[in-house]
């Protein structure tokens, strides 16, 4: 009698993709804006952030870590815009930093946050905006490595 070896495939995978290669060029039209306005969105934010530090803005203390680490995102997600409107091979691995960074962000944002408004502002932040932020863009990730397979195909023999 034969063993059973189970297949596993994720059941939703394959519609995504069907439902990705219908939509492709509008949902890669409109994702770097999208990644604009996250941007730009993010610059009161950063703003407020610091100018309410503890200590003084440019002082070598935690709080300015915090304005420092969402330039970053924000800078990132500007250069994404740019990099899936040309669909360029370097996409994957900086949307992959990308997602990483809002991924710490949140964890950072949730573990420090004291009891409070502050928590919740730090909930909601996170599952609303940080962490799906980061799932959509490991899937871009994932999604943008056949542009950098494209410019070097297999051999054939």
């Amino acid at each position: 009698m034969p063993a059973f070896r189970p297949t596993i495939r994720p059941p939703a995978l394959p519609a995504v993709r069907k439902a990705l290669a219908n939509h492709e060029d509008a949902v890669l039209r409109r994702l770097p804006i999208v990644f604009r306005i996250a941007a730009v969105l993010l610059l009161p934010w950063i703003v407020d952030l610091a100018l309410n530090v503890r200590g003084h803005f440019g002082a070598r203390n935690l709080s300015n870590s915090w304005v420092w680490l969402d330039l970053l995102e924000s800078a990132a997600l500007l250069l994404l815009a740019s990099l899936v409107r040309r669909r360029h091979r370097a996409t994957s691995p900086i949307a992959a930093a990308t997602a990483v960074l809002l991924a710490m962000d949140a964890f950072f944002d949730l573990w420090s946050a004291h009891r409070g408004d502050a928590f919740r502002t730090a909930e909601i932040c996170a599952y609303v905006a940080e962490l799906p932020s980061a799932a959509l863009l490991a899937g871009l990730s994932w999604y943008s490595l056949r542009w950098a397979a494209a410019l070097h195909p297999t051999p054939t023999t």
